[in-house]
């Protein structure tokens, strides 16, 4: 699992996309982000232990509600239409 700043980083794979790679919901965000942040979401009894994941776990915590709670649906309707993305 990655976001879109670790694939930009890593790569030039996020070069002339139209998703917005920093947005984490909405229209233009890339999928990546909101998928990332979900998986963990829904991973957290599996993964939250795991002392290399603290920091992903923590910027979690710190996520308000409702941003939370957009990127869960954004990645529910991303992953209903995986193969038309």
């Amino acid at each position: 699992m990655s976001s879109a700043a670790y694939l930009d980083r890593m790569g030039d794979y996020c070069k002339g996309c139209h998703y917005d790679k920093k947005a984490r919901s909405g229209s233009h965000a890339c999928p990546f982000n909101a998928l990332y942040w979900d998986f963990f979401d829904r991973q957290r009894e599996r993964l939250g232990n795991n002392h290399r994941l603290g920091m992903v776990y923590r910027q979690l915590d710190k996520m308000e509600g409702s941003t939370l709670d957009a990127l869960r649906t954004q990645a529910a309707g991303l992953r209903e239409r995986l193969d038309s993305l």
